[in-house]
């Protein structure tokens, strides 16, 4: 397994080491790990928005493993929503999402 090094102001690890029971490289992993899917759901976001804009008479191919990203990405939000993992968006959220894009 890698290791990464991370230094925190002193302040912060005073409050972190009030709270000894819980397992703070557990919630960094955590926390790494859901940031690393959120670029990644962002990229994919982006290239199916520059597909989107695409004109119809545009015939250039779009690349089979663009597609395929496409696929695993709806797949696994989709696996999400249904064990619970992610919570269906509202539509002030989705509104919020589609400003963004």
């Amino acid at each position: 397994m890698g290791e990464v090094v991370v230094k925190i102001p002193e302040k912060l690890k005073e409050r972190m080491s009030k709270l000894s029971w819980i397992d703070w490289a557990s919630v960094a992993k955590k926390a790494i790990s859901e940031r690393l899917e959120d670029i990644e759901e962002l990229e994919i976001r982006r290239k199916v928005a520059e597909i989107s804009e695409i004109p119809e008479d545009d015939d250039r191919e779009v690349k089979a493993s663009l597609a395929e990203e496409v696929v695993s990405s709806t797949e696994r939000v989709l696996n999400e929503l249904k064990s619970g993992k992610r919570k269906p968006m509202t539509l002030e959220e989705f509104n919020v999402w589609c400003d963004e894009l």
